[in-house]
């Protein structure tokens, strides 16, 4: 009986042993394994790049605006003309036709621009996500950092700023765009 009791102790105390030591190594390697993360809409709005994309569509939608600014006073200039009372009736008219046809014009003009830069910020904007996706895993394998995660799709709640890899990879991605 006594040496069950001691069989029984020894080997609680082997398996106790070795859930320690398992527990130990599983601590230590949860304690060097971090996940880091970046902030990608910083990264777009805050580089190089990404505030030349910003600036050209800016330059776009100024453009628009100009051209639309002057169809709105051809418009007017039109309305005021419908407004005289010494005007033909063939003349109001034409006049009637002309306001309309620069209506659809000018509706037109407005959604086709807002097509176009819409689809032209699309275009830059996965331009310089590739890029910057590309150069955060080329980061990730050169530092052998276990996981990157982009702050707002992974849903972190709190994080130490020290795994806060956005200046960093800012950085270098606008070195490169020097290059």
């Amino acid at each position: 009986m006594k040496r069950t009791i001691i069989g029984a102790a020894v080997c609680l105390s082997l398996l106790t042993g070795i859930t320690h030591s398992a527990l130990g190594a599983e601590k230590k390697e949860s304690q060097n394994f971090a996940v880091y993360y970046v902030d990608m809409q910083k990264i777009i709005n805050e580089s190089v790049k990404g505030k030349q994309a910003k600036s050209l569509l800016e330059s776009k939608i100024a453009q628009a605006k100009k051209k639309i600014e002057e169809m709105k006073k051809e418009i007017e200039e039109i309305k005021q003309k419908l407004k005289s009372p010494v005007i033909s009736k063939q003349e109001k008219s034409k006049l009637e036709d002309e306001l309309q046809q620069k209506l659809r014009d000018l509706q037109r003009f407005q959604q086709d621009e807002q097509l176009k830069i819409m689809k032209l910020e699309q275009k830059y904007t996965m331009e310089l996500i590739q890029e910057v996706v590309k150069l955060i895993r080329n980061y990730q394998k050169e530092k052998n950092i276990p996981m990157i995660v982009e702050v707002h799709d992974a849903g972190i709640i709190a994080a130490s700023p020290k795994y806060d890899l956005t200046e960093k990879i800012i950085k270098l991605y606008n070195q490169q765009a020097e290059k």
